[in-house]
């Protein structure tokens, strides 16, 4: 590629690959000295041959002479291969290999050779059991894995592909074919020539895309590798070098500078998971330490919900990118150090990290039994009760979102605060409970508006946090049930002796259409759940509740127009309609659970943030998605699928929803 273009693509894929769970390790040759991993200058060394005469092409042959000769190179596959190796790297993702050898082929920016292949995969999990499956067997031969260009630039590849066929011709003429390392550089040239640069992109694109394959396999290779509990790369311990933020007499902010536009920003607590896992052999027992393995990564519920959001958000569309920002108190000690710098690897924005002097950066140790399942443990989160309500609202005030999430690890005051900030500037508030004891920390916000319209747009309980919701807001010193306006509220939806029966009919369904064994929807009525969301109605306007493998249920008003006019009950569907008396709908929807096998759930914390992640990015993308049942449906599944990912990861949020794309 010709310079600057092949130093963006390098950076480029690099960030590709962290964003997908890996850590990138460039592989080059200084001034005679093999880098595994570089750093940025030497990336623009080796990218500018125009200033740097001393770049070769290094195959196999040539790693002697320029290491001895004291040369710069890049290496081609035959001598990655050989460098990563030795340096213990399993996976390597390179643009093409055996180009030298030219006429076995018939493609090149297509995604059909009409060769066919002895086998076929369709995720990249799959691809890091074969690798896992070799070890096992402790075969020394390679695997090599051939990802396709992506299907938008297929059209596109055809076209190019006579100008492959002209230039192939030109090689043989001009004997360039016979010309070994030559002839692939060459071939590149010439096809962008005669394409006029049109090849360039598709090239870009095929690069891009085997790098995020590549990283997606060496994280789930790493989880194989070290177990059910093993840990993806970029979740090592950094180095003991970090400087250290500047003492401050009060919260202060990080000196990184923000990028131009903010539309999603999440207020809550970071924090580093410490989690430690039985072995299967020998369960926990009181008073004993038992073997094991212990895993540390990033946690917290609003961290793991911007980190969800960032990465489907960046999945979804490069705009999207770093539009993500958490606000998050963060202690000056080395957790906190490990937290930011981890933070930046995996791509997420750190300015909106507060430093807090003298606070222990919060950190939870958990216990989980041989199925992942949690037995118990410590949160030491103090930190997040001493963030300042100033700092945050300063921070929303900078950053200006148009959309803002809060966890339930706030202090009262700060989230009444943020509530009636974004009230007064039309902000819409998502709300994620975090805990029973919790979830009613933002009640106080609600008390102190009038019920003109919900304070909290949107909420995601679990149905215990739900039911404490629902007798915390009508039991002293609250009584938010007693007020004239709640009751104007709820009579304006319209229900009646209908509504009942209609819940009754959907209550006779099964919970799932693959499981009969979950029971029925019967939890509806019998647990009160459907009474307690729709009573909460007038103080959040949607709710969204977690009901673990009985699925999703959605309880929601909508004004007129949308598309719910158009709608009406259908048990089938697993909705129940009713139309308001000013015209709106309130509509209660069940969404059943993704099939997921006992065997393959690795960890179950994390799941519900990356649900609601999922959710906030297509929130930010739509945000009328529950304004129309075909927008709303998808923004559910896609929040499934994102738990579903998260349960098999031994991480709170799986970095495989990097690729897992949300456009609604």
């Amino acid at each position: 590629m010709p310079y600057p273009t092949n130093l963006e693509t390098a950076r480029s894929v690099e960030r590709i690959v962290r964003e997908n769970g890996a850590i990138p390790a460039t592989i080059g040759i200084i001034q005679g000295r093999v880098k595994i991993g570089l750093e940025a200058h030497e990336l623009e060394r080796l990218a500018d041959v125009g200033n740097n005469s001393s770049v070769f092409k290094v195959s196999r042959r040539d790693i002697s002479p320029v290491i001895a000769l004291k040369k710069d190179g890049g290496t081609t596959c035959s001598s990655t291969l050989i460098f990563a190796a030795i340096a213990g790297i399993k996976v390597f993702a390179t643009g093409g290999l055996g180009g030298v050898h030219r006429g076995a082929e018939s493609s090149f920016y297509t995604r059909r050779s009409g060769f066919k292949s002895p086998w076929h995969l369709n995720d990249p999990i799959s691809a890091a059991t074969i690798l896992h499956a070799q070890d096992q067997l402790r075969m020394n031969n390679g695997v090599m894995f051939a990802v396709p260009i992506p299907e938008q630039y297929e059209q596109v590849g055809q076209d190019i592909q006579k100008a492959v066929e002209i230039a192939l011709q030109e090689a043989d003429q001009q004997g360039i074919s016979r010309r070994g390392k030559e002839v692939t550089p060459w071939l590149l040239k010439r096809v962008s020539e005669l394409t006029a640069g049109k090849s360039l992109p598709s090239n870009i694109a095929l690069i891009e895309n085997t790098a995020r394959f590549g990283a997606q396999i060496a994280s789930e290779y790493a989880r194989l590798a070290h177990g059910t509990v093993g840990s993806e790369t970029q979740q090592s311990l950094p180095p003991a070098t970090f400087n250290t933020t500047k003492d401050a007499s009060r919260t202060t902010q990080s000196f990184q500078p923000r990028p131009a536009s903010t539309k999603l920003v999440v207020v809550g607590a970071s924090a580093v998971d410490i989690t430690a896992q039985a072995s299967k052999a020998t369960p926990f027992t009181t008073h004993s330490t038992v073997p094991g393995a212990v895993h540390m990564s990033l946690g917290g519920v609003g961290r793991n919900m911007a980190e969800a959001a960032h990465r489907t958000l960046t999945a979804s569309s490069e705009p999207y990118t770093h539009e993500t920002v958490l606000v998050s108190a963060v202690g000056q000690d080395s957790f906190g150090r490990l937290l930011t710098e981890e933070s930046k690897q995996i791509g997420m924005r750190t300015d909106g990290f507060l430093a807090t002097p003298g606070s222990r950066t919060a950190v939870c140790n958990m216990s989980i039994d041989e199925d992942g399942g949690l037995i118990g443990g410590v949160a030491d989160m103090d930190i997040i009760q001493s963030l300042e309500t100033t700092a945050v609202l300063e921070s929303l005030t900078r950053y200006n979102p148009v959309l803002v999430a809060l966890d339930g690890n706030l202090s009262e005051d700060t989230l009444t605060s943020v509530v009636a900030f974004c009230n007064n500037r039309n902000t819409p508030v998502f709300f994620e409970p975090t805990s029973v004891a919790k979830s009613v920390r933002i009640l106080p916000a609600v008390s102190t508006s009038k019920i003109t319209r919900p304070p909290i747009a949107f909420a995601s309980p679990n149905l215990l946090e739900l039911a404490h919701m629902y007798n915390a807001a009508g039991s002293d010193p609250l009584e938010l049930t007693q007020r004239t306006s709640w009751w104007e509220a709820i009579d304006s939806m319209n229900l009646g002796s209908n509504f009942r029966l209609e819940l009754e009919q959907l209550s006779r369904r099964n919970a799932s259409d693959h499981d009969p064994s979950r029971g029925t929807l019967s939890f509806l009525l019998e647990r009160g759940i459907a009474q307690m969301g729709i009573h909460l109605l007038p103080f959040i306007q949607h709710l969204m509740i977690k009901c673990g493998d009985l699925g999703v249920v959605v309880i929601f008003r909508v004004t007129a127009p949308s598309a719910w006019s158009n709608e009406q009950t259908n048990i089938h569907a697993r909705q129940v309609l009713v139309k308001g008396q000013t015209g709106g709908h309130l509509v209660l929807k069940h969404f059943p659970a993704i099939p997921l096998k006992v065997e393959d759930v690795v960890n179950v914390t994390g799941a519900g943030d990356s649900l609601v992640g999922s959710m906030l990015s297509s929130l930010l993308q739509n945000p009328s998605a529950f304004k129309d049942p075909l927008t709303l449906s998808q923004l559910v599944a896609h929040g499934q699928e994102a738990a579903v990912k998260t349960l098999q990861s031994s991480l709170a949020v799986s970095p495989l929803l990097s690729h897992a794309a949300v456009t609604l």
